[in-house]
């Protein structure tokens, strides 16, 4: 059994595991080295294959420890880790960084296994909470040609349960996409195991602001609280800080789709969301986005918001 609940999840679409362990930091000499749980070392061994075929060297998947609760419908395990300390959750300053939610963008999948790299020899995350997801749609990028969709053909990404779904969403698919196979936004809505994996990880960790990476369009997005309002003015202080750390990237108010975790988690449910899209998915130009976005990303793990979701 990879974990158990202790307490009653009802307010949960699913029951999660509540007893989390932080990260282990590791030893500079000897980085601690964790048992895979069964369920999560097949997960493992393809994360390897998809290391080497694109020349990112190892990704010591080992020196991680994931959590687990739902697989995907071919039963592939979706994994997270955490930095920091779970009693952080839902308080002054808990991040949720999702990457891999659309299979066929492969440097966001990179820059999440950088940034979680990154966090277990810098612990920018003392008196926070940093939640990361780093192949949230696994199924699309394992397979030897990634596509956006999920192994049932769905955009998990036009999957989430917003108030417009079962008014707009189909209506949208076919007239402005004329039945694009790749935006299919699925039979009903939440009826993808990504997309309630993501819902779960939300209601579980209740974070103060969600970064989500995508690629290519080469912009920042932020949905959420309004910036105009006295509640959004910390939200456009880290959207500006985010542009400015990274060279000036370009800030862009790219609209909200039917089904969207913009739309659900930042316009809904008013949790500040940054959508980082990085200019493309060549697997060879990984460091440099890496380079490029750390300062920003780093930067928002450490700014403070009030919880907005209870």
């Amino acid at each position: 059994m990879e974990c158990m609940s202790n307490r009653s999840l009802s307010t949960f679409l699913v029951p999660l595991c509540l007893t989390l362990p932080s990260l282990a930091r590791g030893e500079k000499d000897a980085p601690a080295v964790f048992p895979v749980p069964a369920t999560v070392s097949s997960f493992c061994q393809e994360l390897e294959k998809k290391f080497t075929d694109y020349n990112w060297g190892k990704p010591r998947c080992e020196h991680f420890q994931w959590l687990t609760v739902r697989k995907t419908a071919k039963g592939t395990p979706l994994v997270w880790t955490t930095f920091g300390e779970e009693k952080s959750a839902g308080a002054e300053n808990t991040t949720l960084v999702l990457c891999g939610v659309h299979g066929d963008e492969i440097t966001p999948v990179k820059f999440c296994w950088d940034l979680i790299n990154e966090l277990k020899t810098n612990h920018v995350f003392k008196d926070k909470m940093v939640v990361v997801a780093p192949v949230v749609t696994p199924d699309s990028f394992f397979i030897p040609k990634p596509t956006r969709t999920n192994a049932a053909g769905v955009d998990v990404n036009r999957n989430f349960p917003t108030q417009d779904w079962k008014g707009e969403a189909h209506k949208k698919w076919v007239q402005n996409y004329r039945k694009d196979k790749r935006k299919f936004p699925g039979p009903a809505p939440a009826s993808e195991q990504e997309t309630i994996f993501q819902m779960n990880l939300i209601k579980r960790y209740r974070p103060n602001k969600v970064i989500t990476v995508h690629a290519p369009l080469t912009l920042l997005d932020y949905d959420g609280p309004s910036l105009k309002a006295e509640a959004g003015k910390s939200a456009k202080e880290l959207l500006e800080q985010m542009s400015e750390k990274s060279s000036g990237y370009k800030v862009s108010n790219y609209p909200v789709f039917p089904g969207s975790l913009g739309n659900w988690a930042g316009k809904e449910n008013h949790i500040p969301t940054y959508t980082l899209e990085l200019p493309n998915s060549d697997p060879k130009e990984t460091q440099r986005f890496w380079d490029l976005f750390k300062d920003s990303v780093i930067f928002a793990i450490t700014h403070k918001m009030k919880p907005t979701v209870n």
